[in-house]
């Protein structure tokens, strides 16, 4: 998807290349329609990909959950339509990354969900994103990419060995970044969690660049 994503090359070409590698490597079917939004698009929460061409200097919501042997899987990322970040745009992104490291290191056995829910949005404070914010930094993935339960701030539900949680960091109807989303799934383990997706893991546990 990464590599479709550049001045004057549509939407729906992104989610096309995302989608081809997915059914190439077995998936079936997939749990939502691929999310590609740039620019103000990226205002919505879920904006499937359209025929509208990406611009230079835009930033382009992704995400794509496939599904094989009824389970889903995700990633989600927040990328620069002209292929590298401007100044601001490395900033928003890094909000993105310091909140979803804050929110991984909560994913242990035993740990609730309003507990989950207090260094990120501790951290959306802090950078003035907190008005922002409409979806938890926290849920399961198994049959669907997000199922109960959702781990927000008003959430007793537990952690337990087993489970298969998203950490999914997003806001939107930002006025100068309209919206942005980083996301991928761990399995919680008896000490803490495992990523399944370690690519994806490795790259959001430290800063863009």
């Amino acid at each position: 998807m990464k590599k479709k994503i550049a001045p004057g090359n549509i939407e729906y070409q992104v989610a096309a290349e995302g989608e081809y590698v997915c059914r190439k490597a077995g998936a079936n079917s997939f749990a939502f329609s691929c999310i590609v939004g740039s620019g103000e698009r990226a205002k919505a929460v879920v904006p499937t990909a359209l025929n509208k061409e990406m611009k230079a200097g835009e930033l382009v919501m992704i995400g794509i959950s496939p599904r094989t042997n009824g389970y889903a899987g995700v990633i989600g990322d927040t990328l620069p339509v002209s292929g590298s970040y401007t100044k601001r745009q490395k900033e928003c992104v890094n909000y993105l990354r310091e909140a979803f490291r804050l929110t991984r290191a909560m994913l242990k056995p035993g740990v609730k969900g309003r507990e989950i829910d207090v260094p990120a949005r501790n951290s959306f404070i802090k950078h003035d994103l907190i008005k922002y914010l409409v979806c938890p930094f926290a849920h399961t993935i198994g049959l669907m990419e997000a199922e109960g339960p959702f781990y927000g701030p008003n959430s007793d539900d537990v952690l337990a060995p087993g489970m298969t949680v998203c950490v999914d960091v997003s806001f939107f109807g930002h006025p100068e970044f309209h919206g942005a989303r980083i996301e991928t799934g761990y399995e919680i383990t008896e000490t803490g969690c495992r990523p399944l997706c370690p690519e994806m893991d490795e790259l959001f546990s430290k800063d863009a660049e």
